[in-house]
């Protein structure tokens, strides 16, 4: 059955009354974009341009993928009215390392990878000058003044049931003139995972530079089981569809006039002169796939839209509009899968760090049609600009899709994505931790001004040097439930290496009063408080939320929200008591944070500890 065809016919028909025209772009009045620097007029890089690296097929001998790539410096054409950038890129190499292969001038290759199938990844680390040295701070920890010249790196895979010593922890970084193989095991379900630097205390800058690339695992689901063959989702190898899966890696940057050089501004909020960190980057241009403002010509089709929010800071509440018309679409699979079945969808949000698996269907509407996908999240999210941060400028507009007359990918998007549905976790299997909900906050900590200085995960700071007694402790093949309790006046995306979860509700509380009650009034000093924290039972108003329908897959990063307690039951381990997206279960130390990049950099971070 078409329910494509069913849910888009009313929407398409209106739509279909004329050829639409783009919307105005519109920023903040003290928004400055480089003069012409216009939306809609670059072309949107595919899978083709962007590169991909085929690690399906392992080899004989070894039974292993093995693929390599560098880091280099490079320089970057966003729009034709912007001089190159001075950026950092991924570029593929030979697996012995010479030569550089293409010229990939940011982001990196997307590499596509099979369940089951490992690959071993060397990456050599060849930068040189950082484009943004001037805004490493080294009171951050971990941050050196040497980074600026010789930048340290360690590449993470974002969603990967990776072990710890290839897991691309923060302080496990390797210096320029070096090398590092990753070994991933891809021991889990099909998903699009994203790998990306993870340095302590640069690694806002390096990704901001360039360094992030989409990570594609494939499985019988993905492909179609044999059942389903034909494969069902456009844009697969193989097929006549394959052109029709894009990658949209979507970014706010800015630059400083239209020599195309990065502009990363240092903090102006009160109180804090001198100090070059700020508490997040919003930036007045937006990119996808390293175009500003791009624009994708479609056939009449369905697209597989692979999404990542691959902004330092900024909140998208995506929408796909075309004049006055709202077009409708499909999530099918969200950070570690493919949804049970497609969820309809209006809008979408996504936190920095998310990824969602989309189907667009352009089939009935008219060749020259114009559909620009448009964005009406506050920054920051979701109260907007405040006395002491004035909060970034709003980007409204992401990018252009226009119809043409070609006929695409027809063929019916199923009722049902899986094979085997995912089992829904219930409260009373987190017998991890005694049976006791783990609770952690999320604190923001300010001057006597009320400006931000850092933000933190239990009022704690990350230390690189020494053993946390603080840090979380976890049985492995145990399932846990925490309770992440958001005391601050911002969204935050929450991140936790090596597993996929599943959020299990959300639930308002009196923030300030449970403030007041576990750390007193601001300033508030570092370390006070008790870890685990108060709890926040006496403070909760209301009754929980369950997730939304296209939150019920597998997450590996969740969106608290201000003000609420965000529940997830998280497996630590393949033999958690229950059904996980991954196969293998490890013993180690792991870091969980924030992925607004500025505050995992200032301090929201802390470790976990499987034993």
């Amino acid at each position: 059955m078409e329910i494509t065809r069913r849910n888009l016919l009313g929407a398409s028909a209106a739509v279909g009354a004329g050829l639409l025209l783009p919307l105005q772009l519109k920023t903040a009045a003290n928004a400055v974009v480089p003069a012409g620097v216009t939306p809609f007029t670059e072309q949107l890089p595919t899978l083709a341009e962007l590169g991909t690296i085929d690690a399906t097929v392992p080899d004989p001998a070894t039974k292993r993928a093995s693929a390599a790539i560098t880091m280099v410096n490079a320089s970057h054409k966003f729009h034709t009215a912007l001089g190159a950038t001075p950026t950092f890129t991924y570029r593929t190499t030979n697996v012995n390392g010479t030569p550089v292969i293409g010229t990939q001038s940011y982001l990196g290759p997307v590499i596509v990878a099979m369940q089951n199938v490992p690959l071993d990844l060397t990456v050599t680390n060849n930068l040189g000058t950082h484009p943004l040295a001037s805004s490493i701070d080294t009171a951050l920890g971990g941050a050196l003044a040497a980074d600026g010249a010789a930048p340290r790196a360690a590449v993470h895979l974002h969603g990967g049931n990776t072990d710890p010593g290839n897991d691309g922890d923060p302080t496990d970084t390797f210096l320029p003139g070096s090398a590092r193989t990753y070994h991933y095991e891809n021991t889990q379900e099909a998903a699009g995972l994203w790998y990306h630097d993870h340095a302590l205390g640069i690694t806002r800058l390096n990704v901001f530079a360039g360094l992030a690339g989409g990570y594609l695992i494939r499985n019988a689901d993905d492909l179609g089981d044999g059942s389903r063959l034909p494969a069902y989702l456009p844009g697969l190898p193989g097929q006549p569809g394959q052109n029709y899966e894009v990658p949209l890696v979507i970014q706010d940057r800015m630059f400083l006039n239209t020599n195309g050089f990065f502009n990363y501004p240092a903090n102006v909020n009160p109180g804090t002169a001198g100090q070059p960190w700020a508490p997040e980057f919003f930036g007045d241009v937006a990119t996808v796939n390293g175009k500003a403002w791009p624009n994708l010509n479609v056939d009449r089709g369905k697209y597989r839209f692979r999404v990542y929010n691959g902004s330092n800071a900024r909140f998208y509440n995506l929408q796909l509009t075309s004049g006055k018309n709202t077009l409708p679409f499909f999530q099918i699979g969200s950070d570690g899968g493919l949804l049970n079945a497609p969820v309809p969808l209006s809008q979408l949000l996504l936190g920095p760090g998310e990824r969602a698996d989309l189907v667009v269907d352009f089939a009935l509407l008219p060749a020259g049609t114009l559909v620009v996908l448009t964005n009406n999240a506050p920054v920051p999210f979701p109260g907007g600009p405040r006395k002491a941060r004035k909060g970034g400028m709003p980007l409204p507009q992401i990018m252009q899709f226009r119809v043409t007359s070609n006929i695409g990918w027809t063929t019916p998007l199923p009722t049902t994505l899986r094979t085997t549905p995912i089992t829904r976790y219930a409260a009373t299997q987190a017998t991890g931790n005694g049976g006791i909900p783990r609770r952690v906050t999320l604190v923001e900590n300010l001057n006597a001004l009320g400006s931000p200085l850092m933000a933190l995960l239990n009022n704690r700071s990350f230390d690189e040097n020494a053993a946390n007694v603080d840090n979380a402790h976890v049985r492995t093949n145990t399932l846990e439930q925490w309770d992440i309790i958001n005391t601050t006046v911002d969204a935050h995306p929450i991140h936790l290496h090596f597993t996929q979860f599943q959020i299990l509700n959300r639930q308002k509380f009196n923030s300030a009063g449970y403030f007041l009650a576990a750390y007193g009034a601001q300033p508030l000093p570092v370390g006070a408080g008790t870890v685990p924290p108060p709890p926040v039972t006496g403070f909760l108003k209301g009754t929980p939320v369950a997730p939304a329908a296209n939150e019920l897959g597998w997450k590996d990063t969740v969106v608290a929200m201000p003000g609420e307690v965000t529940r997830i039951l998280v497996p630590f381990g393949a033999n958690a008591g229950g059904q996980t997206a991954f196969t293998a279960s490890h013993t180690g130390s792991y870091v969980w944070h924030c992925h607004i990049l500025e505050h995992e950099d200032n301090d929201m971070m802390q470790r976990f500890v499987i034993e």
